[in-house]
C-alpha cells in the first residue's frame, strides 16, 4: 500500500470513530466503537490511541469520549459561529412568536446537526431538539429542507443510502422522498409530520449562503399544533433574514 492510501485509510478510520459518538452516547468502550464503526476491536484500539495523543478524543477509564480539541476548533470556524450569533435573535423571536420549540439545524455528513434550541414555554418539542443532537436528512423538516436546498453531492449520497424507518410515516421510498424535496422547493419550506417521532411535527425554512442552503430554522412541536399555513410564513421570513443579515456582513 502507497503512503497516500495508507493516509486515506487512517484518516477514513478515525472519521468512523469520530462519527460513532451521538448525543445519546457521548462516551463509548473499545467493543462499542468497533460495533458502530465496523472496524476490528485491534484497529479501533491503535487509532483511538492516537487520536488520544493529539486530542481528539479523551479517556474515562477504559472508555472513550470526544476531545475538548474538537470543540475548540469547532469554534474556529468562521461561517458556523457567525450564523449560529446571527440566527440567536431569530430563534427568541421565532419561540415567542409560535410559541413553540426553535431548533437551528446545519448539515454534518451523514446526519442533521441540531447546534442551537429555543423552547417555548409550552415545551414543544423536547423529545426532539437536544443541542448537538444528531438525526437522519430522510425523515425531518430540518433535513428535508438541506436534502432540497441544500449541497446536490449531499442530496444524492443521502438518497443512494438506505433510508431507515425511524416511524410508520418516516419515508423510505426513493422516488416518494425525491417528490417530497421538490415539492419542498416548490413551496419554500419543510414538513414534518411524525417522520422522525411519533406525535411530533415540524416546519423548516433554508438559510442560504451563495445559493446554497447551510442551515435551517425549525418549529418543532406536537401534531395537533402543527399548523402549516399559519408557521410556514413566519419560519420563512426567518429564514430570510438570517440569510439576508449573514449576507450584509460578509460582503
Amino acid at each position: 500500500m502507497s503512503a497516500d492510501s495508507e493516509a486515506d485509510s487512517l484518516l477514513r478510520k478515525v472519521r468512523l470513530i469520530l462519527g460513532a459518538f451521538d448525543a445519546g452516547s457521548p462516551v463509548l468502550g473499545l467493543s462499542e466503537l468497533a460495533r458502530r464503526t465496523e472496524l476490528a476491536k485491534t484497529t479501533v484500539h491503535r487509532v483511538a490511541v492516537g487520536m488520544v495523543e493529539v486530542g481528539l478524543l479523551g479517556r474515562q477509564g477504559r472508555r472513550y469520549e470526544l476531545g475538548s480539541l474538537l470543540f475548540e476548533l469547532g469554534q474556529r470556524v468562521p461561517r458556523t459561529r457567525a450564523l449560529r450569533l446571527i440566527a440567536a435573535r431569530y430563534l427568541e423571536d421565532l419561540a415567542l412568536t409560535t410559541r413553540e420549540t426553535v431548533v437551528l439545524a446545519f448539515p454534518g455528513y451523514q446526519e442533521v446537526l441540531f447546534v442551537e434550541k429555543n423552547f417555548s414555554q409550552r415545551g414543544g418539542g423536547v423529545a426532539v431538539t437536544q443541542v448537538e443532537g444528531r438525526v437522519p436528512f430522510h425523515c425531518g423538516a430540518s433535513g428535508k429542507a438541506l436534502l432540497a436546498f441544500g449541497d446536490a453531492e449531499l442530496r444524492e449520497r443521502v438518497l443512494a443510502s438506505p433510508l431507515r424507518r425511524r416511524t410508520p410515516w418516516t419515508i423510505t421510498e426513493v422516488a416518494r422522498l425525491r417528490a417530497e424535496l421538490e415539492q419542498t422547493r416548490r413551496q419554500g419550506y419543510a414538513v414534518d409530520r411524525q417522520e422522525l417521532v411519533v406525535g411530533y411535527g415540524a416546519v423548516a425554512a433554508p438559510v442560504f449562503v451563495e445559493g446554497v442552503a447551510v442551515a435551517t430554522l425549525t418549529v418543532v412541536g406536537p401534531i395537533d399544533r402543527m399548523d402549516v399555513s399559519r408557521l410556514s410564513p413566519v419560519v420563512t421570513a426567518a429564514g430570510r433574514g438570517v440569510t439576508r443579515d449573514y449576507e450584509a456582513v460578509n460582503v
